[in-house]
């Protein structure tokens, strides 16, 4: 049993108390090397293994004389054991299972202490090891390679886009965005309605969160309201074919879009662009919108955001409407192409990852 393979150690090391600390000998936290201290708590190397908080059961090997913090334990290897053997042979436990605690998770080391270790010799330890090494560094190329073809997958719409752009530079003019669409905003849901889980009506109020949702029918909505209601309280109503964008907060970050496939109504952490159609269509604009990075028009400020006067200068290409029909089925197909890819690739990634976890199955089974 793993008990009899590695001796445990903890740690009372907390960042506040070592803020102030130098020294020669590292200290290590959840996230890697942190600084160097002025003392150490194991003088041979280690297996750390994070306990508490996000990301427990993930495993590093750290030299001697270091220490970690205190969310994370100490398994030194006893005689006759390899170092990385027990590694790997950590790493193909799911500790998921030993989980306890909901707001801050946590694994104890008496809950997963049974675990059977092979006792095999140093030598075939260390033949195993260098085997799930070599097997390993392929994987590795291959996840490798694959993440390269899938990132190429993401950008291929906007590098093809761009060109386009490019190409229609000389036969169209650049006018401002803001020439060419009606800005909508959305409202603070009325305070009447708060509290009120399902309410009849025609027109559907979202959250930002929800930009994802505004396909699907109206039950996901929080509220449905009426045209009445709607005049009488102000609601601002999006009309189909606007293109939603977020207007401040982390989503801004992400770059999503949405295009709109009924009116409906949003709160005010959203803004909704409609294409003033005798310059442009809807489609277009939603194609040109997925081409600009609203990241870079943000407002340094503790809570990114976007209003009007970033919309202002922003520009697009004012093409002829022949020119944005082909645009957008351009669009389209390229979108439906790489949609396959990217599906392709995240399946290529999930097989290359398990096939890790079936290696190390084989290795501590006696079949590698």
């Amino acid at each position: 049993t793993l008990d009899n393979v590695v001796d445990k150690g903890s740690s009372n090391i907390s960042l506040n108390k070592v803020k102030d600390e130098e020294g020669d000998y590292p200290l290590y936290s959840a996230k890697g090397f942190y600084k160097n201290i002025s003392f150490y708590h194991q003088e041979k190397e280690y297996i750390a293994i994070i306990k508490d908080g996000a990301g427990i059961g993930r495993l590093s090997v750290h030299p001697a004389n270091s220490s970690v913090v205190g969310t994370m334990q100490y398994l030194i290897p006893k005689d006759g054991f390899d170092i990385m053997f027990i590694r790997y042979f950590l790493q193909g436990i799911n500790f998921n299972q030993y989980k306890q605690g909901a707001t801050i998770p946590h694994i104890y080391f008496k809950d997963y202490k049974s675990e059977l270790v092979p006792n095999i010799s140093i030598i075939e330890q260390k033949r195993i090891v260098a085997e799930i090494d070599r097997l390993f560094a392929k994987i590795d190329k291959a996840i490798a390679l694959t993440e390269e073809s899938l990132k190429q997958a993401e950008n291929l719409l906007p590098a093809v886009l761009k060109q386009v752009f490019y190409n229609e530079k000389n036969k169209s003019k650049e006018v401002s965005l803001s020439s060419v669409v009606d800005i909508f905003s959305g409202v603070s849901l009325p305070s009447i309605f708060k509290g009120i889980s399902e309410k009849k009506g025609d027109i559907p109020f979202y959250k930002v969160a929800q930009m994802n949702n505004h396909n699907k029918i109206m039950k996901d909505a929080l509220l449905n309201f009426t045209n009445s209601e709607s005049e009488e309280f102000k609601i601002k109503i999006f009309p189909k074919g606007t293109v939603l964008i977020p207007k401040r907060g982390g989503a801004i970050l992400t770059n999503k879009k949405r295009i709109l496939v009924e009116d409906a109504s949003y709160d005010s952490n959203t803004m909704g662009l409609k294409a003033k159609n005798k310059f442009i269509s809807d489609d277009y604009l939603f194609v040109v919108l997925n081409n600009i990075d609203l990241s870079k028009y943000i407002d340094e400020s503790t809570i990114p955001q976007i209003n009007n006067k970033h919309i202002d200068r922003m520009s697009i290409f004012l093409v002829d409407q022949d020119a944005q029909s082909n645009i957008v089925k351009l669009s389209n197909n390229i979108t439906t192409k790489s949609t396959k890819l990217k599906s392709k690739f995240k399946k290529q990634l999930k097989n290359l990852r398990n096939l890790k976890s079936s290696l190390l199955s084989k290795a501590f089974s006696g079949e590698l």
